[in-house]
């Protein structure tokens, strides 16, 4: 990230100021004068109130985390505003009173409906964050963001911040979600998968029990009564019966009649005779008689047909009562009403054991998806864990970082401390070759191993694929160092500058006296409660 100038209105002490970064030299040096202490000296003058300035306007929180009434001059009645360019076409301005986060880009106004997620677009689009910018921009005694003294789980979250790795945390709870959902689905067709399983044993114990009652029934029947039984029932037989034997009567009280006009119509046959044409003598016939014999053949016509058809219903009956030899009871028929109820019992029982089957089936098809659903978010579930895809690629630049660290470290150190950091980011530094614990070091010594940290943790930038920003801020960093110390300071300074701007706030002399030569000056001008900046 570049950043190119801030206009700062009633920040802290300052009542207005206008910086441009670009009119500097890459090593500038920041001096104070404070005329409102006494006796009069740099402190308090607001030395540290531009890098307080430019954190303020990039995330809305200075370095101590200032409270809103002590983040204004005492006389501006809580009116601030703090404008600054980065990327030579992103402005920010940001306001107290009213409370304001205005983006522009490239001349677009890219502001969203509230601070909160003009903040998030804006470091998104920044790609940059706070713990980001302070562990790798600001080193000194105003920055809490101290990588060395955090704990395992500050220093993993400010790596997981030069990763940007915390959005994969958010899908921890989407994937934990998701598994729990797939358990408890799984869990449901579990459930229906053995409610069926369990019905389709019932079943099967229920149509093993009626097989064995039909296995019994039919060993009661012969097949002969089966196969009649199934076809009439007893009161069908008793009225074929009664029907047959009434035919019977009626045919024969018919054959009877028939027998008495069949002897009828042989007397008329004998008595009414036809003369012949050719004979002259024959007598003559009574016409009654004559329409009797018609009439008489005619009724016997009848009568021999209707008793043919009552033949015919005689010898159809028969055979239907006939169909069996074997005799027919009453239990008989119970037994098999019984059969045929137990048929009818399989037939459903059949089908329902069929479609739980189906439908155990179904859900263990279920079961199986929602299972695999499970296993795969369980795999993604430990991918968003620490010990995950972080962790992995926290290990995979741990090699460059231990080697920036230590390339550092040698500069100030003159090659007398070393630092490890394993996978948990702890840290083991090494004094001539020996173990030394960072709490056991002199003041000195733990400046100079922060400082070596706070640059590679800035060089970290550039393999993370964010870009390195154009400033640096070192704020009393040559306290406690001695003249061996210092000598080591200058020398990374004189690295440092080589590509980027690096603004000094520093009391030790001798290191004003090796940098005054070459630094630009930043001055700092504090009366009456009011604070100037004056350039070279």
């Amino acid at each position: 990230m570049k950043i190119n100038n801030i206009k700062i209105e009633n920040f802290l002490s300052i009542k207005e100021a206008a910086i441009d970064f670009e009119d500097y030299s890459n090593l500038v040096h920041i001096v104070g004068y404070n005329h409102d202490s006494k006796p009069k000296g740099s402190n308090g003058a607001g030395k540290s109130a531009v890098i307080e300035a430019i954190v303020f306007a990039l995330f809305g929180k200075t370095l101590r985390k200032t409270s809103e009434k002590n983040l204004t001059r005492y006389d501006s009645k809580g009116k601030c505003k703090v404008t600054i360019t980065v990327n030579d076409d992103v402005i920010i301005e940001r306001t107290k009173k009213p409370p304001r986060l205005i983006v522009t880009a490239g001349g677009e106004n890219v502001t969203k409906e509230s601070i909160q997620k003009t903040q998030k677009h804006l470091e998104s689009f920044l790609n940059t964050n706070r713990n980001v910018f302070l562990a790798s921009m600001v080193f000194g005694q105003q920055n809490s963001t101290n990588f060395l003294t955090a704990s395992p789980e500050e220093k993993r979250e400010i790596i997981q911040s030069f990763l940007s790795v915390k959005d994969i945390f958010k899908h921890r709870g989407a994937i934990k979600g998701l598994k729990s959902n797939s358990f408890s689905e799984k869990k449901i067709a579990t459930t229906l998968q053995d409610e069926c399983l369990g019905s389709v044993k019932k079943l099967e114990t229920e149509i093993s029990e009626l097989n064995k009652l039909k296995k019994a029934a039919k060993k009661y029947l012969s097949p002969e009564k089966v196969s009649f039984v199934t076809k009439y029932s007893m009161s069908e037989i008793k009225e074929m019966e009664d029907k047959r034997h009434e035919l019977d009567k009626e045919c024969s009280y018919q054959e009877m009649r028939l027998t008495n006009l069949l002897s009828e119509k042989e007397k008329l046959k004998a008595k009414v005779k036809e003369p012949s044409p050719s004979c002259d003598n024959c007598g003559f016939v009574d016409p009654e008689d004559k329409v009797k014999k018609i009439l008489l053949g005619d009724k016997i016509h009848e009568m021999s047909e209707k008793i043919a058809e009552k033949r015919k219903e005689i010898k159809d009956l028969s055979a239907k009562i006939d169909e069996t030899t074997v005799p027919i009871t009453s239990a008989d028929f119970d037994t098999v009403e019984k059969l045929i109820n137990v048929e009818s019992s399989l037939k459903v029982l059949r089908a329902q054991k069929r479609k739980a089957r189906k439908l155990s089936k179904q859900h263990a098809d279920k079961v199986a998806v929602h299972q695999k659903q499970y296993d795969i978010m369980r795999f993604w579930e430990y991918a968003f864990s620490e010990n995950g895809l972080i962790k992995y690629v926290i290990r995979n630049i741990l090699e460059f970082f231990n080697e920036r660290a230590n390339h550092y470290l040698g500069v100030v150190s003159s090659g007398n401390i070393s630092v490890e950091f394993d996978d948990s980011l702890k840290d083991t530094f090494y004094s001539n070759g020996n173990e030394i614990y960072f709490d056991s070091m002199s003041g000195g010594e733990k400046k100079r191993c922060s400082l070596a940290v706070t640059m590679a943790l800035n060089d970290l930038l550039v393999v993370t694929g964010k870009e390195r920003p154009n400033l640096i801020f070192f704020d009393e960093i040559a306290d406690s160092l001695d003249f061996e110390g210092v000598k080591g300071l200058y020398e990374l300074i004189n690295l440092i500058t080589q590509d980027k701007k690096l603004f000094i706030i520093t009391h030790n002399d001798y290191l004003n006296s090796l940098i005054e030569d070459e630094a630009d000056t930043f001055k700092v001008i504090k009366r009456n409660g009011i604070t100037k900046i004056l350039h070279n």
